[in-house]
């Protein structure tokens, strides 16, 4: 059993003196075989332009994708973080998580307010502004925006 192609059906529907219809291979509609599209379902049936649709959104899709990256090529970006603000607030307002905030971590942020009384919180955010003081500029950058 020999499987006919779009050219064999259009070639066969001129033969017979009628309109040249193929069933679509996506929603087995008839269609007319000089169709680019299908009207019942959209899908692209020349396969020109479907391999050039389909090319078109992988490069739409190759450079969007940001995982914490610190500069983006285009569409949204993070807005920059400040080291120095980073490490102020750890040192004076650490106690109650202020710096957390400041970098987007809104739960650890919590988590430092619910726990202020016992200045645990304190005395963590005094060793997170040392590392944040001892981080170069790329590696804080890239791991809070």
């Amino acid at each position: 059993m020999e499987i006919a192609t779009r050219e064999d059906t259009l070639s066969m529907g001129a033969v017979q003196g009628e309109t040249a219809t193929v069933e679509c291979p996506f929603c087995a509609e008839d269609v007319k075989a000089t169709a680019k599209k299908c009207r019942h379902c959209g899908e692209t049936l020349d396969i020109a332009l479907r391999r050039a649709e389909e090319a078109l959104r992988a490069s739409e899709r190759q450079g969007n994708v940001y995982m914490n990256a610190a500069v983006s090529t285009g569409g949204y970006s993070r807005p920059v973080k400040s080291k120095v603000t980073a490490i102020l607030l750890a040192l004076f307002l650490g106690g109650i998580g202020a710096h957390k905030f400041y970098l987007d971590r809104t739960g650890w942020g919590i988590l430092y307010l619910v726990f202020c009384w016992t200045l645990i919180p304190g005395c963590i955010a005094f060793i997170e502004a040392i590392i944040y003081a001892c981080s170069s500029e790329d590696a804080f950058h890239y791991k809070y925006g």
